[in-house]
């Protein structure tokens, strides 16, 4: 009995050896290069192509050191840089092994910046599902299913990015991305952020309002495990940090983030979310569309993705043009200075676009925050003036029971003072809708 276990022990251990050797053999990255050596010997003759049929089958990599990136893409993305592996531009609608498009990698050379830093994605790994590809389709992702059993990249948490969120890698180097052709998507999330009151409960890399998270340090940068889906309406495979940041644009966030506002769970009532529904329109332009579209979703997402962190080098920076201060600008009016005051402080957090509609806040005593066209002219200027300088802590609540109202006026004296705050003060009275008189 022994004797036979140990027999067909043995068959087994050299089954197993054998299949060891036939997976390695036949992993999924070999066909690629074999293929392509065959595609290029087949172009040459004489030496040449007996030089290319030489080439050994083998994994490739690039250690791009100053990145900290391993990069293995070229594994398979074989004739990427046409400089060093010519990819046989002459045959482009049977040739697969397309060189990279544009001329970006004439500035960024493949060996010192490998694809990672760029694109995203897993770049130790060597197999389609492993290196976090994603589909730009729903057409493309039932392609990939089909052909290559993909499904998203278990335990990693940077998938590949399509176009234009990619176009937030840019901004990672390039301080002057605001002028440069490829990264309009991001040039305009950053617009958009300064413009719709993002930065008068957020911050940006510590700059902003009090109210809630840091985009840049914290939410760019959230792990997963620190997201409730649960609300999202995302199926599994959607659940991404990028369409976590979106739905935020495109969705009410009352019911992405819904608190627990009858503290069914939680010992004390907490609020929704604070921010706006940007989905329905804003009041500055009741008969549009929504205050934020699909593409201003997109744009706002890829700037904010901008900010996850990667350890890129200070001699890799291209320096962009310094921020204007107020003394620095060039205004037509105090009231056209005070108008880029009030967009440069997050004013529409609460009060909407052009203070004309203020925005919702959760328990609040009459649910909106008010809108400045109609409640300023009930203040003199040195009223105001102190308003501002104080803050207005939230002193009723709709529900005395309920949960404390999300937003709140903080002080804005340390920040705003000096001619911004008279072109500020400039700029509300323009706008103030004048009460009738009895």
């Amino acid at each position: 009995m022994i004797r036979k276990l140990f027999i067909w022990g043995n068959v087994l251990l050299f089954l197993f050896f054998l299949i060891a050797i036939a997976k390695d053999t036949f992993r999924p990255w070999m066909p690629y290069q074999r293929n392509y050596r065959r595609m290029q010997a087949d172009a040459e003759t004489g030496d040449t192509q007996k030089a290319i049929l030489s080439r050994p089958i083998e994994i490739k990599q690039v250690l791009a050191t100053d990145l900290g990136q391993v990069d293995r893409c070229i594994t398979c993305h074989q004739g990427m840089d046409n400089i060093a592996t010519p990819s046989l531009t002459n045959n482009f609608t049977e040739n697969p092994y397309k060189s990279h498009p544009g001329d970006y990698l004439q500035n960024h050379a493949p060996d010192k910046y490998g694809c990672v830093i760029c694109h995203g994605g897993q770049g130790i790994a060597t197999d389609f599902v492993g290196a976090g590809h994603t589909p730009h389709s729903e057409a493309q992702k039932e392609e990939w299913r089909r052909k290559y059993g993909w499904h998203p990249a278990e335990h990693w948490e940077h998938p590949m990015l399509t176009q234009p969120y990619i176009q937030g890698s840019c901004v990672k180097c390039h301080g002057n991305f605001e002028s440069m052709p490829e990264t309009q998507a991001a040039a305009q999330g950053k617009h958009l952020m300064e413009t719709h009151g993002c930065l008068g409960c957020h911050q940006w890399h510590g700059w902003g309002g009090p109210i809630s998270v840091d985009l840049a340090e914290e939410t760019a940068n959230k792990p997963l495990t620190r997201i409730d889906f649960s609300h999202s309406g995302l199926d599994a495979e959607d659940r991404t940090l990028l369409n976590w940041i979106q739905l935020h644009f495109l969705k009410d966030p009352w019911e992405l983030n819904p608190g627990d506002p009858k503290a069914l769970v939680n010992t004390e009532p907490i609020a929704p979310s604070g921010m706006q529904n940007f989905a329905l329109p804003s009041a500055a332009s009741p008969d549009a569309g929504p205050e934020l579209s699909q593409d201003d979703a997109v744009a706002l997402t890829t700037y904010i993705l901008s900010a996850q962190s990667a350890s890129i080098p200070h001699a890799y920076y291209v320096e962009g043009p310094p921020e204007k201060t107020f003394e620095q600008m060039h205004f037509s009016s105090r009231i056209q200075a005070g108008k880029w005051v009030y967009d440069k402080y997050g004013c529409a957090a609460c009060h909407g676009l052009g203070a004309k509609g203020g925005r919702r806040n959760f328990n609040y005593l009459g649910l909106y925050e008010p809108a400045l066209v109609k409640s300023v002219s009930n203040y003199t200027r040195d009223e105001l003036r102190k308003k501002i300088q104080d803050g207005v802590a939230v002193l009723n609540k709709e529900d005395p029971k309920g949960p404390t109202p999300p937003l709140y006026m903080p002080s804005w004296k340390d920040k705003i003072k000096g001619d911004e705050m008279e072109s500020l003060l400039d700029y509300l009275f323009s706008i103030a809708e004048k009460q009738e008189e009895f």
